[in-house]
């Protein structure tokens, strides 16, 4: 038995190694990439994309294929200059953003994914700034909902610059007041987190967020969360589920998603080299 252990544990780290390599390829991409405005998915929403600190919209290309594959509309952004700035201001910009696209394209509803950082800039503009006006589904995806004392390497290194590294911090006073805002009605939030991610440790469920149904654990690091073709199928699955009714009742024909800790069936090939 401890031989095929060791064999998983060590498969596992070169996988997430894999992802790391696929992640940093994609960041050296930058800001400015074209997209594509084709829509073959009638009745689905578009999706919104929000990177994580230190990282650019190019990390998000393997997510933007995906669900572009997948015939849904992506929008996406930057909060400025290696989100250094306080999430505060990156959540208002991301408000910005929405009206934008409402006011520019008539789009007036939207899902959003938000990576590591870019999590808790989608969930204060939500409790804070009204931004669920827009919003049907949010994703957090390997975000700190419960801080990371990896802050303390940037607040060591741009401190001085950025409110942002100090606001991860278990102890910021920004995160307690973003767990204990209530969640506007209306609103159904997924957190998937990597089990082996050493940026964001598991995250404390979210008040509001069903355990069972959209609490979500997969195997991988904290790149992995945007590269490894498992955490999307769970983001499509997340997005793809029909409405439940006012009770909580779900819609008979379909199934709720369940706590996994293993990759799902069909998802070994595991494409890291989206590009």
């Amino acid at each position: 038995m401890g031989e095929p252990r060791k064999r998983g544990r060590w498969y596992r780290a070169v996988k997430t190694v894999n992802h790391s390599l696929a992640y940093a390829r994609h960041l050296v991409r930058g800001n400015h990439f074209a997209g594509d405005m084709s829509w073959t998915k009638p009745g689905s929403p578009p999706v919104v994309l929000a990177h994580g600190f230190m990282g650019t919209r190019g990390t998000m290309v393997p997510l933007t294929q995906r669900f572009q594959a997948d015939g849904r509309v992506v929008f996406s952004y930057h909060h400025g200059t290696f989100q250094l700035s306080s999430l505060r201001r990156s959540a208002q910009e991301m408000v910005a953003h929405f009206e934008a696209l409402e006011s520019e394209l008539g789009v007036q509803q939207v899902d959003v994914v938000g990576f590591s950082m870019g999590g808790l800039v989608a969930m204060h503009a939500i409790k804070f700034m009204q931004a669920h006006r827009w919003i049907r589904r949010v994703a957090l995806l390997g975000t700190p909902i419960s801080g990371t004392w990896v802050g303390l390497a940037g607040v060591g290194t741009v401190g001085m610059l950025s409110p942002s590294v100090w606001q991860v911090l278990p102890t910021s006073p920004f995160l307690a007041d973003l767990r204990s805002a209530p969640m506007p009605p209306g609103i159904r939030v997924r957190q998937i987190s990597a089990a082996d991610d050493a940026m964001c440790p598991l995250p404390e469920v979210l008040q509001g967020v069903d355990r069972e149904r959209d609490y979500v654990v997969l195997p991988g690091g904290h790149s992995s969360c945007v590269v490894a073709q498992p955490f999307y199928a769970k983001l499509r699955e997340f997005f793809d589920e029909p409405e439940v009714d006012l009770e909580g009742a779900a819609d008979p024909e379909s199934e709720s998603p369940e706590l996994t800790t293993a990759d799902p069936p069909g998802s070994k090939e595991d494409d890291v080299s989206a590009a």
